[in-house]
């Protein structure tokens, strides 16, 4: 989820770290095979810059 807009974008990219830059307007997502432009269907300010980090998995 992105400014509240759900974005699926497959199973394929499940776990991989993608960049999203958002406009007024629009989402343009960078991923492994090049880039995708998808338009905003939400007016939400973005709030958090970096809402998730990868988490290092620790071993007990």
């Amino acid at each position: 989820m992105v400014v509240g807009q759900n974005v699926a974008l497959g199973r394929v990219y499940a776990g991989k770290t993608i960049t999203i830059h958002v406009t007024d307007t629009e989402l343009t997502i960078a991923c492994d095979d090049g880039t995708r432009t998808l338009r905003r269907t939400t007016d939400q300010p973005v709030r958090n810059l970096k809402a998730s980090r990868p988490r290092k998995v620790t071993t007990a």
